[in-house]
């Protein structure tokens, strides 16, 4: 972060400034959750409820045929998995 004009913000390294802002003459405000609580707050929000899928299900079933699981699927290889897709996908099975 750099410094504003007319900005009452402190400057430096955002993720330093939010661990210790009493560094900066700041304090912390934040309040600590508990996944029960964020669970809670989904279902009352109903953010879960009637997610559209954007992928055709005939295009979901194709990828999954080359990879079942693409929960196996680690950041790091998301190129190279998109690329064996794109090597092996059979658009006539759509």
């Amino acid at each position: 972060m750099r410094k504003q004009k007319n900005k009452e913000l402190q400057t430096g390294l955002p993720e330093h400034v939010y661990r210790c802002p009493e560094r900066y003459g700041d304090e912390k405000c934040g309040i600590p959750l508990k996944e029960e609580d964020l669970l809670e707050m989904a279902q009352y929000s109903e953010v879960f409820v009637d997610t559209d899928d954007y992928l055709e299900v005939n295009f979901c079933k194709e990828c999954e045929r080359h990879i079942p699981d693409t929960g196996d699927i680690k950041p790091a290889d998301a190129a190279i998995a998109y690329l064996y897709l794109r090597s092996n996908f059979d658009k006539n099975r759509l």
